[in-house]
């Protein structure tokens, strides 16, 4: 068996037996229940013979929780606390002495004058697993609302959220002071920036960074040595909260937020009702950004975190770009850029609410390019018809890009005559190569602001407009004349009686 289990690591327990002799049974039968409660796998890398990531990940964040002043250990109070919160149990001094010797022993830096060490506090749970003893980790994990993939259970964690599709959700004042807070915690060189590796110790008591997939990787402004600002820090935290609540929560929880969703999040009020009411009380805009290949929608978003077109890392799926705007007022708003590459757009209006989220819509052209108008407007139209549709509308505007090359005057004129025939703002022209963006995402703003203006009207949607006109005056005279005939009716039966 020995050569088998050196093999095939992931196998936890060789074990002889004899049903006819009755050796070994009840063994085969509690080591068959040991491996699916207290499994190895998850806590330990057999082939390193070290504690897994995760599993370190999550006993850093249970010691920094048990250390209540934060000195970076265990006294022997916080020690007996831990004990009698996860065994029901206390600690004798003895007891805890020869802990801390054990550890001293084996790792000097485990103890220090103040107590048991990350360092030391990550050496006994290996040594418990190394022994055997899985169940004592595995105790500790559950008892801090762990799984066996060693996240925090569901009801700590709420995986959805109830809204309506036009409804967002934002960070509150208190959840966005916490995080200013825990900014200037890991900003050890005190430089205004997190650079990677202090984002990563950030996030080392949760699963993993939720920052490294490709949709948030690129998404923030950053300074010349991949730093991190404030506002670029708190716009991420704004965009993982709109696109995936539910796990930002999570985020919030797992680097040390102790209060619970509604202190965290505030969710919006219905975009339609905005629209009735021709205000929004919303603090993050979201704005897709359509337009043909070669348009210059990259580089669009790219200007909106400070990089040139060139900076921009490839991807296949949606890209995104965060960032705070400024207004005339000297109020700040956050909006998020989310460009719909050309072949992505049928897709897109295939599901009835996929404009909902959506605050604002901009089209991007090549002005040097006839066919590259001609593109815009059919996704403008088609953007248009399904608002119409789905009574999902949204504030649109033209933005006519490449204003530093010779514009294409049929493209000029036909994008000037269409904005005015959909009753929306003629075209924007922009030049990223000069830096000439005339005021762009501060407009964008302005529109998802006015949610009742801005809105395109296509050929259909004027004749539905119409047809209801009609038919509105067409029931007010109907009603009129009942009136009438009712009145008169009444006053005949009033003389009559009389």
């Amino acid at each position: 068996m020995a050569p088998i289990m050196q093999s095939f690591r992931e196998i936890e327990t060789c074990i002889e037996c004899s049903a006819l002799r009755q050796i070994q049974v009840p063994e085969v039968f509690y080591y068959a229940q040991k491996a699916v409660l207290h499994p190895t796998a998850p806590l330990f890398d057999q082939e390193a013979q070290s504690l897994k990531p995760r599993c370190v990940r999550a006993l850093k964040r249970i010691f920094i929780l048990c250390d209540h002043d934060r000195d970076g250990a265990l006294s022997d109070v916080e020690l007996n606390d831990f004990q009698v919160r996860c065994f029901s149990a206390p600690l004798q001094p003895t007891e805890i002495s020869g802990v801390k010797r054990v550890v001293q022993e084996k790792m000097p830096e485990g103890v220090n004058d103040s107590g048991l060490t990350l360092t030391g506090f990550l050496f006994l749970h290996a040594l418990f697993i190394e022994k055997g003893r899985l169940e004592t980790t595995w105790t500790v994990l559950r008892k801090f609302g762990y799984d066996n993939e060693i996240k925090l259970r569901d009801e700590f964690i709420p995986t959805s959220v109830k809204r309506a599709p036009d409804q967002t959700v934002e960070l509150t004042n208190e959840v966005i002071d916490y995080l200013k807070g825990i900014f200037n915690m890991f900003d050890i060189d005190n430089d205004e920036a997190l650079l990677p590796s202090e984002l990563d110790d950030l996030f080392s008591t949760a699963p993993e960074n939720p920052w490294t997939s490709d949709l948030y990787k690129d998404c923030a402004e950053r300074n010349v040595l991949g730093g991190l600002s404030l506002e670029g820090f708190l716009s991420k935290w704004t965009l993982m909260t709109l696109l995936d609540p539910a796990n930002s929560f999570a985020n919030l929880v797992y680097v040390g937020y102790s209060g619970d969703f509604n202190s965290a999040f505030t969710i919006t009020r219905k975009r339609r009702v905005d629209r009735k009411k021709q205000q929004t009380q919303r603090n993050v805009f979201q704005c897709y950004v359509f337009g043909p290949k070669g348009s210059g929608k990259t580089a669009l978003l790219q200007s909106f975190l400070g990089r040139q077109p060139s900076d921009a890392l490839p991807t296949n799926s949606d890209r995104f770009a965060a960032n705070t705007v400024e207004l005339s007022d000297g109020n700040r708003k956050t909006l998020v850029l989310r460009e719909i590459p050309e072949g992505d757009v049928r897709s897109l209006l295939n599901n009835k609410e996929s404009l909902a989220p959506c605050d604002a819509a901009v089209f991007v052209y090549d002005s040097c390019d006839e066919f590259s108008w001609q593109r815009a407007r059919d996704l403008l139209v088609q953007v248009a018809s399904h608002g119409e549709n789905t009574g999902y509308e949204v504030p649109c505007l033209i933005v006519a890009a490449k204003d530093d090359l010779d514009q294409s005057p049929v493209a000029l004129q036909e994008s000037t005559r269409v904005s005015q025939d959909m009753g929306i703002e003629t075209p924007i022209p922009i030049s990223v190569k000069l830096k000439d963006l005339n005021n762009i995402f501060c407009r964008i703003v302005h529109a998802a602001q006015r949610p009742h203006l801005s809105i395109p009207e296509t050929e259909a949607g004027k004749t539905r407009r119409q047809y209801r006109q009609l038919l509105n005056r067409s029931l007010m005279v109907v009603s009129g004349v009942v009136g009438v005939a009712a009145y008169r009716v009444y006053a005949a039966r009033r003389n009559s009686s009389s």
